[in-house]
């Protein structure tokens, strides 16, 4: 009887486990969809879609494109009022900056030392504090990953605050210099970077074909997913035409790939399987499978290039 009783858990629990990950991925697609629809609410009010962050006080040469006030802000505090979070908004204070960051890794990457001056205190304003509070609405529920960052170093907000993660993020490019985006060919442009103040009208290949939003998981090895309150050291956002869906090997490097960790900051990915979630420009949320090409992913990350792809 016994043997029985374990022959059916063991045929069953694969089913359990299959519904409960669909759950976990509806979850994680009407997140999603609450960030396509904040978009354009924001849109509406302000005729202009929000940046993904502005003014870093830890970005490359900064001689050249770096803010002379430094606040280190994420654009997702922007879409808080549009996601049923007004009171976590409420006390974002903005005279002040998201983290105290300002120099990035230089033992890779000088210079990143801030020429500009700090707006604020985030410790004093509450800032850093609030940084460390979770929200479901930024969490995808297959994900077990660690929830935050560490709290000190050049991803924390401030020392003793490490924020809390988001699994989504902005479609930006991956370039860590100075308002990166200026730099590029216009055509390369993808919706969101440093101090964008970019319009639908600026969507040249239509809202439909241009992605907005990506997910990644929780656990990077080169770098650090993203806290939602603040732009820490490559917390630039996610780059889907940069770089492969689910890219979690690295050659003499990382050993024994894992799922959930993923190769480097700015990849999407997810632990659905086999792709991973998108909101496109016009707020409709797609499954992205991780064997779609380069070229076409690429695509549909820049928002004027003038190619319109099929959708995978």
């Amino acid at each position: 009887m016994i043997a029985i009783i374990g022959v059916l858990i063991a045929l069953l629990l694969p089913a359990v486990q299959a519904a409960r990950e669909a759950a976990r991925r509806m979850q994680c697609t009407n997140n999603m969809k609450q960030l396509g629809l904040a978009l354009h609410n924001y849109h509406a009010a302000h005729q202009k879609f929000p940046f993904a962050g502005a003014d870093y006080g830890w970005c490359r040469y900064p001689e050249f494109r770096g803010s002379k006030e430094i606040r280190n802000w994420n654009g997702l505090v922007f879409l808080l009022p549009y996601l049923e979070q007004q009171t976590i908004y409420d006390q974002f204070d903005q005279k002040h900056a998201g983290s105290n960051v300002m120099v990035g890794n230089n033992s890779c990457c000088s210079p990143t030392d801030s020429l500009g001056h700090l707006v604020g205190d985030p410790v004093t304003s509450g800032n850093a504090k609030l940084s460390t509070q979770v929200l479901e609405i930024f969490l995808c529920p297959s994900d077990m990953g660690d929830i935050f960052v560490p709290e000190v170093g050049l991803y924390a907000a401030a020392n003793g605050f490490g924020g809390a993660k988001s699994n989504y993020d902005f479609s930006t490019a991956p370039g860590y210099e100075c308002k990166d985006w200026q730099q590029q060919p216009e055509r390369t442009w993808r919706m969101f970077g440093e101090n964008t103040e970019f319009r639908d009208k600026n969507v040249l290949d239509g809202l439909s074909q241009t992605l907005a939003f990506a997910e990644r998981t929780r656990t990077i090895h080169n770098g650090m997913a993203s806290a939602w309150a603040y732009r820490g050291w490559v917390m630039v956002g996610i780059d889907v035409g940069a770089y492969p869906i689910n890219w979690t090997t690295w050659p003499g490097v990382i050993m024994d790939p894992n799922p959930a960790q993923l190769r480097t900051y700015a990849c999407a990915g997810s632990l659905h399987g086999n792709g991973a979630n998108a909101v496109f420009a016009d707020g409709s949320v797609h499954f992205l499978n991780e064997d779609t090409e380069q070229s076409i992913l690429e695509s549909l990350s820049a928002m004027a290039d003038g190619e319109v792809v099929q959708l995978p």
